[in-house]
């Protein structure tokens, strides 16, 4: 008997904890429904760059709002390794090595 109520709080805590941790990302998806842009500025909100990788997840179309998120937080973080991230080439190059790294074209 005691090996199963461990089990089940085990199962219980695992459940809660695993919503718990998917819980932010899942609030702003929901909160933004089909708006990539609403997303971003969320996560800019936020300030972690994790989570623009989901932008690419959630609409893998968007890469001028994954690029834009990225730069908008390593402008603001002045990191530019953050750049690399960053698939779209002319927002990479043209903004985020330019205004973040301080490289000329």
């Amino acid at each position: 008997m005691k090996v199963l109520c461990a089990s089940l709080l085990m199962a219980v805590s695992l459940l809660v904890f695993g919503t718990s941790v998917l819980s932010e990302e899942d609030l702003i998806k929901e909160k933004c429904k089909n708006d990539p842009w609403c997303y971003q500025q969320e996560v800019e909100k936020i300030g972690d760059p994790e989570l623009c990788e989901n932008i690419l997840k959630y609409w893998p179309k968007a890469g001028g709002v994954h690029g834009w998120c990225i730069y908008r937080l390593a402008l603001k973080q002045k990191d530019c390794s953050l750049c690399e991230r960053i698939k779209a080439k002319d927002i990479r190059e043209n903004l985020c090595h330019k205004d973040v790294c301080k490289k000329k074209k």
